[in-house]
């Protein structure tokens, strides 16, 4: 008797309800509270208009990955999409630069956790605070999307519970302060007084790490049931939803504290000076808590994203398959992926003093492959498969088009320096390729075409 034996998959258990947490997680929806002091310093106090273009632009984007996963609904995101419908060799290089933001947004998210758990406890050191939290994520990753999914959806709710109660409170500091007039700010949109196009394109392309979450949604295609109608969807709830709702709360925090520019004296945490200056120290405390928790179950959701992009690369063998490509048999999760990505993660230990750089470098991956995923949408439907006809020219040519345009303009706003170091990144990911293909003699990988059912 012959006995079958199967290849470890992933399991195909999430819908719509799991793929809109996850999304949320991922983008945590407290994280407008962490990026008020820097973006609002950086965009002359206008973080409601770099939020409102970036979601603009991010819109465009999630709406060509919404095109894509229907046509490749399979783990990877914009690196199995560049690679199947433009060429091998982009694809390599997109899904190596997004490896960026995969890759340092945990680190991030630990950051955070370590630098806010240490102003409340001193006496323990940022580092362990890091090491702590990468142990926590890395073992609920290991144990499954299932059961990291409840844990997303108690701390999204808590998220969106108190963003609710803090916009209430902030209304009412601002009635006290200034009357119903006060509501109405227009310096809080568009501040002719300190408008600089650089500055607010620059704080633009830092809030698009914010939006990783929909790209994040993508990776989690052959876990997802019906997955080129779930996944889209998904996509663009957690886009719109989530840049509408970070544009109301950046319009009444900088309403609440009008002239935070001046007055503000750390950006890094800014809220908690905000939080003060409106006599609403009560505030701070739930602010921590769930701030914290939900800095933990983003980068959760952001390990479990990278890890099953490391997964698509490792398949394609464009990474040591013996290593990235598995599934781990028990646990029917990328364990090695989730263990690698979680020690890279406590690099967070050595970049205290630069988050702003950090979340610059994280951007540059994160729109260098927007770019390309939109160029994705018109390659794969406008240009190879014929779609050039009546509302097509619109859906395949004009709305991805319009994608590339904007994300190429919050590329340019990026951080020099920033820019620097992901040109850099891009020319090891070229001379790895080049030893891998013996001097470019051969494609980067051979392509997996099966896609998921």
């Amino acid at each position: 008797m012959t006995v079958e034996t199967r290849t470890p998959a992933l399991r195909r258990v999430l819908n719509l309800r799991y793929l809109v947490v996850f999304g949320l997680a991922y983008l945590a929806p407290t994280v407008v509270f962490d990026q008020f002091g820097i973006t609002s310093d950086l965009t002359g106090g206008m973080q409601t208009l770099a939020v409102l273009i970036t979601t603009v632009a991010m819109s465009f984007t999630a709406y060509s990955y919404s095109l894509m996963v229907r046509a490749h609904p399979v783990a990877g995101s914009a690196y199995t999409y560049v690679q199947r419908s433009v060429n091998p060799w982009l694809g390599f290089f997109t899904g190596w630069v997004m490896l960026l933001d995969y890759l340092l947004l945990p680190m991030i998210c630990y950051l955070l956790l370590g630098t806010y758990l240490n102003a409340v406890v001193p006496g323990v050191p940022v580092a362990l605070w890091v090491v702590a939290g990468a142990v926590f994520v890395a073992v609920f990753n290991v144990i499954g999307v299932r059961a990291a999914g409840r844990i997303n959806i108690a701390v999204v709710v808590a998220q969106v519970v108190f963003s609710a109660v803090f916009a209430i409170v902030l209304v009412v500091v601002i009635l006290r302060a200034q009357g119903t007039t006060g509501l109405i700010d227009t310096h809080a949109l568009v501040n002719p007084d300190t408008f600089d196009t650089g500055n607010v394109l620059r704080g633009a392309s830092v809030l698009a790490v914010s939006f990783l979450g929909f790209d994040a949604v993508s990776t989690f295609a052959e876990e997802t049931v019906e997955p080129r109608k779930t996944v889209p969807r998904a996509v663009m709830i957690v886009c719109v939803g989530g840049g509408a709702g970070f544009a109301v709360m950046a319009y009444l925090l900088q309403t609440a504290w009008p002239t935070s520019v001046s007055d503000m004296v750390d950006p890094n945490v800014g809220i908690l000076e905000l939080i003060a200056h409106t006599g609403t120290s009560w505030i701070e405390v739930p602010f921590l808590v769930v701030d914290n928790v939900s800095t933990i179950v983003c980068a959760m959701a952001a390990v479990a994203a990278v890890s099953r992009v490391l997964l698509g690369m490792g398949r394609d063998d464009v990474l040591p398959r013996r290593f990235f490509g598995r599934v781990d048999a028990r646990f029917q999760t990328p364990v090695r992926n989730i263990l690698a990505t979680s020690v890279i993660s406590l690099s967070a230990i050595f970049y205290a003093d630069d988050l702003l750089g950090a979340a610059s470098l994280v951007s540059f991956g994160a729109i260098t492959g927007f770019v390309l995923v939109n160029y994705a949408a018109i390659n794969h439907y406008f240009v190879r498969g014929g779609r050039r006809h009546g509302a097509d020219v619109l859906k395949f040519l004009v709305l991805p088009g319009l994608g590339v345009l904007v994300t190429v303009v919050l590329w340019v706003g990026i951080d020099a320096h920033a820019k620097e170091l992901g040109l850099v990144w891009l020319g090891l990911g070229l001379v790895y390729i080049g030893v891998k293909t013996r001097g470019f003699r051969r494609p980067p990988a051979p392509l997996a075409l099966q896609d998921a059912d």
